[in-house]
């Protein structure tokens, strides 16, 4: 597949989804070409088409500032941690989890967050160089990839139509925020709360994790309505 060879004549939204129409495995490379940043460079790792890693040097919330403004942890406690984590270096994730702080499927989730994060800031980028190489890392254990509806909805894209020819996406929205809801069996009416609770009763059940026995198949079903359910959450808390 040819992709263009700078953002200056695309967008990232066109890149992603030419990859994931062709269910491409590998590593999307921006190289930054001008200004002060000229050669910086990201990288978005992709299994089948789906984001499953980003890697930036551009400045995203750190996971213990996502899970303390979601309300999982409070300031005191990421402090206290901060200072074990001095005697014996450790991921904060996984010293959360020991701690019994936040499950694992919270701590999924966060770090899907953070994900995302990461994505939304190479959507800033106006002109880098692009290239495309192959064959991808290896998936990391327990990583689950961004959905679709995670990755390239509400993305900007090339218009190759004109702006009065295209059809309100008002009617779209409101589709995919009724499947979300669906998805997470909440009705219209439903606070941030109850969303987030309902997220975590059925993300508790359906995380790969808790399912070692699982067989590839089975496993691959339980990754992919986990994604769902994870992309669901995103789109009506954010």
């Amino acid at each position: 597949m040819q992709l263009p060879g700078n953002l200056r004549s695309t967008t990232l939204g066109d890149l992603l989804g030419a990859l994931h129409r062709s269910g491409c495995s590998g590593t999307l490379e921006l190289v930054e070409d001008q200004g002060a940043a000229a050669g910086r460079q990201h990288r978005v790792h992709l299994a089948q088409g789906l984001v499953e890693r980003v890697e930036t040097e551009l400045p995203v919330a750190r996971l213990g500032e996502i899970l303390m403004h979601e309300g999982f942890v409070t300031r005191a406690l990421l402090e206290r941690i901060a200072v074990e984590t001095k005697r014996t270096p450790s991921p904060l994730g996984q010293l959360l989890v020991r701690e019994c702080a936040i499950t694992r499927d919270v701590l999924s989730a966060a770090l899907r967050h953070q994900l995302r994060r990461r994505l939304d800031s190479l959507f800033g980028l106006k002109s880098a160089s692009v290239r495309f190489r192959v064959p991808r890392p290896d998936l990391r254990k327990g990583e689950i990839p961004l959905s679709p509806r995670e990755f390239l909805h509400g993305r900007p894209r090339h218009q190759r139509r004109s702006p009065k020819s295209l059809p309100s996406s008002a009617p779209y929205l409101n589709r995919e925020r009724q499947k979300a809801l669906e998805t997470l069996g909440v009705g219209a009416t439903a606070t941030p709360q109850a969303i987030r609770h309902a997220f975590r009763i059925q993300a508790l059940k359906l995380h790969p994790d808790r399912h070692p026995t699982a067989s590839p198949r089975e496993r691959q079903r339980l990754l992919q309505r986990f994604a769902e359910l994870s992309a669901a959450y995103h789109l009506l808390v954010g």
